[in-house]
């Protein structure tokens, strides 16, 4: 979600959604530096696992999907990260990661595919897949990492060669780990990020789930039909409208963790807008307006002071040099009192059919704590096994419960995974 802090707390906050909800952590080479190989593209071969029938044979790979959402397009080998690298890292404060001790080396990819845009449009998108280097006899678990808000392209998961890229991290644990770059960074960068719209939201991940499975079949890797989900902030918003999306498509899901999402997306507004900055914003922009600007309430329609005021709401919120765009329809619905649309696009009100944990801190001056409570009730009135592991932290504000997160997440998906 979006914050008002000094860029560099923005970044803190950013990325380890395992990580911090601006950045996206990378790891280390086959020494203790990333080996970065751009001379390898998609016919590097991998450390696989051969799936096979009970017979012996060979199990047949599926046929590409072609021109339409969840085609895999290329992939091209980024780094691999020895043990020692991930060691590093884990220790790194900026990475807010679990206090784990990884046990493999870690091959990562980026993965190109096809996907939908805000408007419904087939486009193409990107996102990280991280191998652990097991065995050739040993399966994995896959686990999905939604990221948090980014404002910098540099910043998706599939572009972040940092120490502290939480992929490379889980999956050293044992876990094959995919972490999508949304609409609008990544391979889709200068497209209009569909902030906190729960259809593109949700097919970004599902959609790049399936081109995940696909290379992975081509590759010979076998998973073992665990699939966790996982993410915080906007990560944990888009983590609520993936696991619905597989759900409604009959997939199975083995848990979902997420973290400090905005689930309620009208009563996340309502308190955003009540807030004394953005208040503020509005009184300057009713008593400056210029003569030929309407003030009806028609926030779809340029040329209104609404529109005005989102655009002013949305400068106020990104930094000057951000190189993600973001779509203000979240806001232009807002204005416009659109209940119908908001409730859509909200993750808060329904029924999981497996567990869902969440985790948030009542001092989160970025999400409110208000959605983790709202979306405990309202989904366990509906039946969901749902439980709030709230932030202890002092003070517990958005990016200090980032650990207390990753170190739940942790223990919980542990407890549940086989084949790590």
């Amino acid at each position: 979600m979006f914050s008002v802090h000094p860029s560099s707390m923005l970044r803190l906050m950013g990325a380890f959604s395992l990580c911090a909800l601006l950045t996206a952590c990378g790891g280390g080479g086959n020494n203790d530096n990333a080996n970065n190989d751009s001379s390898q593209n998609s016919n590097t071969q991998v450390t696989s696992t051969d799936s096979s029938t009970n017979n012996g044979e060979s199990t047949p790979i599926p046929p590409r999907i072609t021109n339409a959402r969840g085609a895999l397009l290329q992939e091209t080998f980024l780094k691999t990260d020895s043990i020692s690298a991930i060691s590093k890292a884990i220790l790194d404060p900026a990475a807010k990661a679990p206090s784990v001790i990884p046990l493999y080396e870690v091959k990562n990819y980026r993965l190109t595919y096809l996907t939908v845009d805000g408007n419904g449009d087939l486009t193409e998108a990107s996102g990280l897949i991280s191998l652990p280097q097991k065995s050739t006899s040993v399966k994995s678990p896959l686990l999905s990492f939604q990221h948090g808000t980014i404002f910098y392209d540099k910043n998706a998961p599939s572009n972040d060669q940092t120490a502290t890229n939480p992929s490379p991290i889980l999956a050293s644990l044992g876990y094959i780990v995919v972490a999508v770059d949304y609409v609008g960074d990544g391979a889709s960068m200068g497209k209009k990020h569909p902030y906190l719209q729960v259809t593109p939201s949700a097919a970004a991940v599902t959609d790049f789930l399936t081109a995940a499975k696909q290379w992975l079949a081509e590759q010979r890797i076998s998973t073992n039909g665990q699939l966790f989900l996982t993410g915080y902030s906007e990560g944990g918003y888009v983590t609520m409208a993936a696991h619905k999306a597989l759900q409604d498509a009959g997939q199975t899901i083995t848990a979902t963790v997420a973290g400090a999402g905005p689930y309620d997306l009208q009563r996340t507004l309502e308190i955003l807008f009540s807030s004394s900055n953005i208040k503020k914003i509005i009184t300057d922009a009713v008593g400056l307006r210029p003569a030929n600007v309407q003030t009806n309430v028609a926030a779809k329609y340029p040329g209104t002071l609404d529109e005005v005021i989102v655009d002013l709401v949305m400068k106020a919120l990104i930094p000057g040099d951000s190189d993600v765009k973001f779509d203000k329809k979240f806001l232009l619905d807002y204005m416009a009192d659109d209940y119908e649309t908001m409730a859509k696009n909200s993750v808060y009100n329904w029924k999981a059919l497996i567990p869902i944990r969440l985790t948030h801190g009542r001092d989160d001056e970025t999400v409110p704590f208000e959605n983790s409570t709202r979306t405990l009730d309202a989904m366990r009135t509906l039946g969901t096994d749902i439980q709030l592991d709230e932030c202890i932290v002092n003070p517990s504000t958005h990016s200090n419960c980032i650990k207390p997160y990753t170190e739940y997440l942790n223990t919980y998906f542990s407890t549940l995974a086989q084949d790590l």
